[in-house]
């Protein structure tokens, strides 16, 4: 018999998401709305089982984007990195996840609180590392990526996704 407490702790991950039946002109059109474009922001708790959540969020908000899949695995990875490598993970710590997306790209932003090591994205990785390669995947998803900050205001690791179906590119 499976354990149902533990079912129930257990985040759920791509069964929650419904397809998104917007059209795509009119999220842009909203979005056009903002000078700037829409910026959303959400504070989490310095845990690893938060990351989870911010992925979540992530994938919420980019429902109706071609870039949903690469923009939460920058999440992940961002995030991660600010819990093991600054003070967000330690005793009430918080990370910041922030997403601006305009009609042609997609910003993704993670505030940790500081007194970490520096985000290196031009680093080599060893092959059969099994730490050290979240910064690549970043680089790797994102059209630009970098980084703000210093250890005594925290740091911003921000990544850019140009997106490749917006309605400013495809119109005729």
């Amino acid at each position: 018999m499976p354990d149902t407490a533990a079912a129930l702790i257990i985040p759920r991950q791509r069964e929650q998401d419904q397809p998104c039946h917007v059209k795509r002109e009119l999220v842009e059109a909203m979005i056009d709305l903002h000078p700037g474009g829409m910026v959303w922001r959400r504070t989490f708790p310095g845990t690893f089982d938060q990351v989870p959540a911010a992925r979540h969020f992530t994938r919420f908000l980019l429902l109706d984007s071609p870039c949903q899949d690469d923009a939460e695995q920058i999440v992940a990875e961002l995030a991660a990195n600010a819990v093991q490598h600054s003070s967000s993970g330690r005793s009430r710590g918080t990370f910041i996840v922030e997403l601006t997306r305009t009609t042609a790209t997609i910003t993704i932003a993670v505030y940790d609180c500081g007194w970490g090591g520096v985000p290196r994205f031009g680093a080599r990785c060893r092959t059969i590392a099994e730490h050290g390669r979240g910064l690549a995947i970043v680089a790797a998803l994102a059209d630009q990526a970098g980084y703000e900050g210093d250890d005594a205001i925290g740091h911003r690791v921000w990544a850019k996704i140009h997106s490749p179906f917006s309605a400013r590119t495809t119109r005729f």
